[in-house]
């Protein structure tokens, strides 16, 4: 059993990186706590990972995908050619979304560091939006 040990950021990235490449035809916690072993050094439970914010979205993400397209009718390039220029496509992309993911956590950063010198609490950060009312007749006056 493995405890209550700490995974550390790396390994929980490590994680992360073996769940978004997973090829085998079985998904399931198990499966994945297995996988684990080799990089946590024991065999982690399913609510130590899912108690991890990034591997429990991994974990989900790789289930929906599952179910939106099987392996087995994955589409198949039609040449090398095609397929090179894809993964370049791809590799753009991801590359743009990478930077955009860092200004968007350089802005939360931000955000965090003026809210603390205002003494902001981060109750009153998750208060929801308030709801608009829309069916409310208003009398326009002149």
């Amino acid at each position: 059993m493995a405890g209550n040990k700490h995974i550390k950021p790396s390994e929980v990235q490590a994680i992360v990186t073996v769940i978004r490449g997973w090829s085998k035809e079985k998904f399931s916690w198990a499966e994945v706590c297995e996988a684990c072993t080799p990089i946590l050094g024991y065999k982690p439970s399913r609510q130590g990972l899912f108690g991890h914010q990034a591997i429990a979205d991994a974990f989900d993400a790789r289930k929906k995908r599952r179910r939106i397209a099987p392996s087995d009718t994955t589409p198949k390039p039609s040449s090398l050619a095609v397929a090179a220029k894809r993964i370049e496509q791809i590799k753009a992309e991801n590359s743009e979304l990478i930077a955009q993911n860092d200004r968007f956590r350089e802005l939360f950063h931000v955000w965090q560091y003026n809210a603390y010198k205002r003494g902001v609490t981060e109750a009153e950060l998750n208060k929801p939006l308030p709801t608009i009312d829309r069916d409310v007749n208003q009398e326009v006056t002149k």
